[in-house]
Order: C-alpha cells, then structure tokens, then sequence
C-alpha cells in the first residue's frame, strides 16, 4: 500500500471515528465556559462603569447649571469657586463608587458677537496638574458646542474618571471622558466667585476673555 493512500485512509479513519473521552471532553468544555463566564462578567462591568459615570456626569451638570452666584437678591447664594468644583469632584466619586482617580473640569463658554467665536469666560478643574480650558482648546471642540446666538453662555461639565479592568480579556486601561454642554437655568450666564457676567445695555459682554485663569488649581 503506498503512502498516499495510507494517510488517505488514516484521514478517513480519523474523520468517521466517534469515540471520545468524556472527561477530557468536559475539561475542554469547562474551559471554553470559564474563558466565556469571565469574558461576559468583565465587558459587563465595562459598559456599567460607563454609564454610572455618564449618569453622574449629568446629575453635576444639572446641579451646576441651578446655581446662580451671590446676587443683588440673594448675596448668600453659593459662590461658584474652586472650593465648589472639588465639591463637585467629590459628589462625582460618590455617585460613580469611584476607587480610581477621576477629575473634573468645568468652564463657562460664551459666544462673542464681536468676531462670531466661542470664548472661554473661565475654567477651573478639580485637583491639581491638570489643564484649564482656554479659548484656543475650544477649536477642536467646536462641533460638541452648541449654536448660540451672540452673548449667550453654556457650562461645559467634563468628567475625566480612570479605568482598570479587572481581568486581562481584551480591554485595556483608559480613561472615561464626558462633555456635557448646559445651559444655565436660572441667570444669563454663572459667575465665577463674586464677579459679573453678562451683557451690557448695547448687548455686548461685559466679561474679559479669560484664557490663562490665575486661579485654576490655585
């Protein structure tokens, strides 16, 4: 018998068997469950942490946006400062269960009708070391801004909130990132500690575009 058909048949032989071990066969099997068990857990837990974290993105924002500063009405209101965005911080470690570390940057952007351009009235982040929000970094924001008509403000809430996988299946660590864009509720725009915002009486801002605030993480 020649070679050729030799392995022909040993193929065909290989191929037609039907015998087995059952304990090897459940080895194999548990294994592939097991891989599958873990797989499903942790990309679970991946889409659940970026929702908590989106969620609570919101919930700052929304609470952020209420507030109006001390005013001729109401001087006690809060002071928006930089007391209140570690406050922030705070409240979004407590709604997210975070154990990694997270930030937050908050801004109060304007459209400027003397040249038809989003700029920054002030930033201040959570933290220290981290960047505040200028007037050039608003470019490559453009497209998440709302359109505004000119003088108009928005709160820009980012939350910036690390994340480790709990088993090595696939996903890396990275960094959850939210932009969240809202308009104040209750003022024209939200100052920072006991200044003005606004506009004057020929509807233009009143504000200096801040794009280096001192005190950021000062």
């Amino acid at each position: 018998m020649s070679l050729l058909r030799r392995l022909r048949l040993k193929t065909r032989n290989f191929r037609q068997d039907e015998t087995g071990s059952m304990a090897a066969e459940g080895v194999i099997a548990a294994l592939f469950l097991s891989w599958w068990y873990v797989s499903s857990f942790q990309i679970f837990d991946a889409f659940k942490q970026k929702s908590v974290n989106t969620k609570a993105a919101y919930t700052i924002a929304d609470m952020l946006s209420r507030e109006t500063g001390p005013t001729a009405t109401d001087p006690n209101s809060t002071q928006i400062n930089q007391a209140y965005v570690n406050g922030l911080n705070k409240m979004f470690d407590y709604l997210t269960y975070s154990r990694k570390p997270t930030w937050i940057r908050v801004s109060s952007v304007y459209f400027a009708d003397d040249d038809n351009k989003y700029r920054v009235d002030w930033s201040a982040t959570s933290g220290t070391g981290h960047p505040a929000m200028t007037t050039p970094m608003l470019a490559s924001y453009r497209n998440k801004l709302p359109a505004l008509p000119p003088g108009d403000s928005v709160v820009l809430v980012e939350t910036f909130m690390a994340y480790e996988p709990i088993f090595n299946m696939g996903l890396t660590a990275h960094i959850y990132t939210t932009f969240i864009t809202t308009a104040p509720r209750f003022a024209s725009c939200i100052p920072w500690q006991n200044g003005n915002c606004g506009n004057d009486n020929a509807g233009h801002w009143v504000n200096p575009d801040v794009t280096d605030p001192f005190w950021v993480n000062g």
